[in-house]
C-alpha cells in the first residue's frame, strides 16, 4: 500500500478503505471494465470542466508529487493501457479517496463517481474517517 495513502493521524479503518479499494481493482472483471470505461466517457463529455476542477482540488490536497504517485499507481494497478477511460477512472478515485478528509464532497463524488458503478461503496468513503 502507498505511504501516500495512510497519514499519522489515519484510523486503522481507513487504512482498510484503500486496502478495500486495491482489491477492488484487482478483482473488476471485464463487464464492470466496460462499464466504468462508458461512464468515465459519458463524465467526460458531459463534464470535463468540474472533472478538471475536481482533480485540482485533489492535487492540491495531496501535493503534486503524491497526487502523481497515486494516480499513477492505482492506474496501473487497474491493468487497462494509460490513458484509457478505466485508467483515468480508477487514478480519480484513488486520488480522491487519498484526500477525502481535504477534499469537498462534490469534487469527491465527480472523481469516484465513473469507478463507483463496479465498487459502489466508493460513493460513501469520503464520508468515512
Amino acid at each position: 500500500m502507498s505511504g501516500a495513502f495512510v497519514k499519522e493521524s489515519d484510523s486503522a479503518t481507513s487504512g482498510s478503505l484503500v486496502d478495500r479499494f486495491y482489491q477492488g481493482l484487482l478483482g473488476l472483471s471485464d463487464p464492470a471494465r466496460a462499464l466504468i470505461s462508458k461512464r468515465q466517457q459519458q463524465a467526460w463529455l458531459q463534464a470535463s470542466d468540474q472533472i478538471e476542477q475536481a482533480r485540482e482540488a485533489a492535487r492540491e490536497a495531496l501535493g503534486a508529487e503524491s497526487y502523481r504517485e497515486i494516480f499513477e499507481s492505482a492506474a496501473q494497478r487497474a491493468g487497462d493501457p494509460p490513458h484509457s477511460p478505466t485508467w483515468w477512472a480508477a487514478g480519480d478515485a484513488a486520488t480522491a479517496l487519498a484526500a477525502r478528509r481535504r477534499l469537498a464532497s462534490d469534487p469527491f463524488a465527480v472523481l469516484v463517481g465513473p469507478l463507483g458503478v463496479a465498487l459502489p461503496w466508493l460513493k460513501d468513503a469520503g464520508k468515512a474517517g
